[in-house]
């Protein structure tokens, strides 16, 4: 009787709170289709760092279950409310406390069953579009192919049923101390405004307010890493602050009901308007919180997306690279291995040279905004550290013209008693028109500037770090070669196996273990973690975001690593972000469908005294809307800020195209599509709710 009782109810709280099904399928497609991504033997096959996606994507999963089992405990705990005179009716016909909360229990594992199941079917779908997705990423052609791993399976089943005990867990406990009295009356504890020190409440929204811009101002002046986690967690707890305190505001305003009140239905709606708050205020903050890490988990990942092509370009620019300590190296192994594996259509060795100058060093040393050393002592001698070489590095003009015709672009020439700076683009914009004023007296002949050059070119610690000055060949004559350096374009597509091959010879050339011999021998107790050396470079300039240093680059193997990195942040937040979003207007949109009931006699009211019917379905749209973006309008003026300055940040230091709010309104606009078809629905069910 009881499992025909609970199959009975499940299918009437399918029916009666169908948002919030379709949300948990939803749950469940995304679960499987991410899930598969940690599990598939291609995307394992594809590349070296594809346990980084794994472990992302595994950590994301566990916010996501905490937020998704909070929904859960929310929804049960809201139709636990709405149910509760049939619960005390249960009770009165001699039903056990302990039998009606196994029954209930029953109820919402069978709707989250039927979920989990469309859920699957769906996430088959899904799992294709990521896939594809995906592959395109790395400049691949997916082709179709259903996987289903049974890892993929559990772990998918495992989170979801995970979020359902943790959730019910609390409801249990409900169960158990809840008496017939308390169940009668329950659906109608949030029905009237508790007036309570309101004037007084007031000032926590102007409190949380002023926090709020306290923690903007500290993030644009920096702080300690244990101080930011203390203005986080008082960044928290002041959103809540903030809709205690609104909802007084509100409360107090309708208390006024001065003459602006009796506008229109202005006092309908804010009276209604100050009972949700009020009600809801914890809610309210919490679905704030998700919508700002919506926002920001979005604009982040465009962030990373847009530039990851562009970085790729940027640090490889040739089909292999390699750098050599050791000035007039000639590569003769380096070159053998290459030919071993592939044919070699254009390479070119050369060297970069130095006269010891520092002129150029000073510039940039006290120029380069995101640079995050300091370059310059108290005596005001140039301090190289990471960042930058000992001297000025030179190249010549013969050589320079050779590697931008590897890179498809035009040669260059130099007037006379001038040389050409090549840089990153985001350095020539912090310059300016100034660094035109650095002349350089290069073999007793004082050069000017002729020119800033952006192309893509390799300058973390190869080409140069950050730089690398142009001079006529003869002015090199007398310098002394600093390093040697080697540039291929290769027929096909470089290989991991040459990738590695290049390094085990590289490394022994220069006396130097590979990582698996570094391993052995550190097991062996023969050597210790600060003997590895991860490269030879002296310096790698200032890149601070998707960079990688190496002596040797293979830029198809290099790069799809690269690749897969950024692909590892970017899934993840979009993942994690849509789960939030959907968490946030589920509960937005139930709220109203199922207080539509309470509803349906004010509209009544409202019509018996002459309101038309186009009328109330206005009133119904402001009151809604009302309702839906008090939260939003509050995520989206808290995360703009934050977006905005990350965003800008991020393009400072890495150079990327675009700007912070550039990134933001695209989250913004992909999220309010998300917002407004959750809100047409709750629309469209409210305003049939309240006709019928």
């Amino acid at each position: 009787m009881v499992n025909k009782l609970a199959f009975r109810n499940a299918k009437r709280s399918m029916k009666d709170y169908l948002i919030y099904l379709i949300t948990m399928a939803a749950v469940a497609a995304l679960m499987f289709a991410f899930n598969s991504l940690i599990f598939s033997e291609d995307i394992q096959s594809m590349c070296t760092e594809a346990m980084v996606l794994g472990a992302m994507l595994g950590m994301i999963t566990f916010f996501i279950v905490l937020i998704v089992a909070w929904l859960i405990n929310y929804m049960a705990g809201f139709m636990l409310e709405k149910r509760s005179r049939e619960f005390a009716t249960y009770l009165l016909i001699g039903l056990k406390k302990k039998e009606l909360s196994r029954l209930y229990m029953k109820e919402n594992i069978l709707v989250g069953t039927v979920a989990l199941m469309a859920g699957m079917a769906v996430g088959l779908l899904l799992q294709q579009v990521i896939m594809t997705v995906f592959y395109s990423v790395f400049n691949e052609t997916y082709q179709l192919n259903v996987q289903i791993s049974g890892w993929c399976l559990l772990m998918t089943v495992g989170c979801y049923y995970a979020c359902y005990i943790l959730a019910l867990w609390r409801n249990k406990k409900i169960f158990k101390k809840m008496t017939i009295a308390q169940f009668i009356v329950m659906d109608k504890k949030n029905d009237e405004i508790r007036f309570g020190r309101e004037r007084l409440r007031q000032w926590l929204f102007i409190l949380a307010l002023a926090y709020i811009i306290f923690v903007y101002v500290m993030m644009f002046v920096g702080c300690s890493i244990w101080a930011a986690l203390l203005l986080i967690a008082g960044f928290i707890v002041a959103v809540y602050a903030m809709f205690s305190g609104f909802s007084a505001f509100i409360v107090c305003r309708v208390q006024k009901r001065g003459r602006w009140m009796y506008r229109k239905n202005r006092i309908f709606l804010f009276r209604q308007l100050a009972s949700k708050v009020r009600t809801m205020g914890f809610t309210m903050g919490t679905l704030t919180l998700l919508l700002i890490c919506t926002l920001l988990g979005s604009a982040f990942a465009f962030m990373f997306a847009r530039y990851q092509d562009q970085a790729i370009e940027s640090s490889m620019p040739f089909d292999i690279l390699i750098h050599s300590p050791e000035a007039g190296d000639d590569f003769a192994e380096e070159i053998q291995v290459i030919k071993s594996g592939t044919d070699i259509n254009t390479q070119r060795i050369y060297q970069i040279y130095e006269n010891g100058s520092q002129v150029m060093n000073m510039y940039f040393g006290t120029h380069v905004t995101t640079s995050m050393e300091k370059h310059v002592d108290a005596a005001g001698n140039f301090v190289p550290g990471r960042e930058y070489y000992t001297w000025d590095t030179y190249m010549k003009l013969s050589d320079y013209n050779a590697l931008r015709q590897m890179t498809g672009c035009a040669p260059i020439t130099l007037p006379g008693h001038t040389y050409a700076l090549q840089t990153k683009p985001r350095i020539a914009r912090d310059f300016g028109e100034d660094v035109y004023n650095v002349r350089l007296d290069v073999d007793g002949e004082m050069l000017s500037l002729d020119c800033v050059y952006t192309d893509a070119f390799s300058q973390n610690g190869i080409n140069g770090a950050d730089y690398l000055i142009i001079v006529p060949d003869e002015l090199c004559e007398n310098m002394t070669a600093y390093y040697s350096a080697y540039a291929a374009d290769i027929e096909g597509e470089g290989t991991g196996e040459l990738k590695n091959a290049l390094d085990e010879v590289h490394r022994h050339k220069h006396g130097v273990l590979t990582y698996d011999e570094f391993e052995e021998q550190y097991e062996a107790g023969n050597v210790t973690d600060d003997e590895w050396k991860d490269d030879l470079l002296e310096a790698s300039g200032t890149d601070e975001m998707i960079v990688i240093i190496a002596d040797i680059f293979v830029r198809d193997v290099d790069g799809s690593d690269m690749r897969f990195v950024v692909t590892s942040i970017t899934f993840p937040l979009e993942y994690i972000a849509l789960i939030f979003i959907f968490v946030a207007m589920t509960i937005l949109a139930v709220q109203q469908l199922s207080d539509s009931g309470k509803y349906k006699f004010r509209y009544d009211v409202l019509r018996k005294l002459g309101v038309s019917k186009k009328e109330v379905d206005k009133i119904i749209f402001r009151q809604l809307g009302m309702y839906y973006l008090v939260p939003a309008l509050a995520a989206v003026a808290i995360s703009s800020v934050i977006a905005v300055y990350a965003g800008d940040q991020f393009v400072k230091f890495t150079g990327a195209d675009g700007s912070g709010l550039f990134y933001f309104v695209i989250a913004l606009l992909i999220g309010a599509g998300i917002y407004g078809i959750y809100f047409a629905a709750a629309y469209i069910g409210f305003r049939r709710n309240i006709n019928e």
